[in-house]
């Protein structure tokens, strides 16, 4: 197994790049987010890795760091979803925020992915529920984390806003909060709905 990889960066471009080690140049695909994470070319790097192995290809997938990798294993593990799909989603959502979006069951945030659509998106809720506390976990993210999120998603719909709004806000105000206090996570999403942000 290639786990990891480190050298100078010849090359990058939005979806892949090129780094040389030991004289030999290793072309890398990965996501917008590992993408954004490179510095300049002629820069030594050090990349994790995953391999694809097929009859007509060896493929190779960089990322910046060790979590990236384990949300693309865990986005691979799922029935017709293959590397290509696993970096779009990837380059849409950190894996924080793919932790959060399986732990709380957000269909819509997963849906919206552009090439993924709703049959795929109930697909990964339902063939990484296992493994979604575990990426969670790697993330730093408690486990009270989404009913609380789904409780405040709740809350804000109960005071007359729609679903995308109190799940944008919350989602905001989970990020700001610090902690996992249901109390302060809703006082913040509701200022942010009062924002109008």
């Amino acid at each position: 197994m290639l786990t990891h990889l480190r050298g100078r960066l010849v090359s990058k471009k939005p979806g892949s790049a090129v780094v040389e080690a030991g004289g030999l140049g290793y072309e890398l695909a990965m996501s917008l987010n590992s993408y954004l994470g490179l510095p300049e070319p002629s820069a030594e790097v050090f990349l994790f890795t995953r391999l694809f192995i097929r009859e007509e290809s060896w493929d190779l997938f960089g990322f910046v760091n060790p979590l990236e990798r384990d949300a693309f294993t865990a986005l691979t593990s799922v029935s017709r979803v293959g590397p290509k799909l696993a970096l779009t989603v990837l380059s849409a959502l950190s894996p924080e925020e793919l932790a959060r979006a399986l732990m709380s069951r957000d269909l819509a945030r997963l849906s919206a992915i552009k090439g993924l659509g709703v049959k795929t998106a109930e697909r990964l809720l339902v063939e990484l529920k296992d493994q979604a506390p575990k990426l969670a976990a790697l993330c730093g993210l408690s486990a009270a984390g989404p009913a609380e999120a789904d409780e405040v998603v709740s809350g804000l719909m109960n005071l007359g806003y729609t679903e995308a709004e109190a799940r944008k806000a919350a989602q905001a105000a989970r990020r700001e909060a610090g902690s996992d206090d249901l109390a302060e996570i809703l006082k913040l999403a509701l200022n942010h709905l009062r924002k109008g942000s």
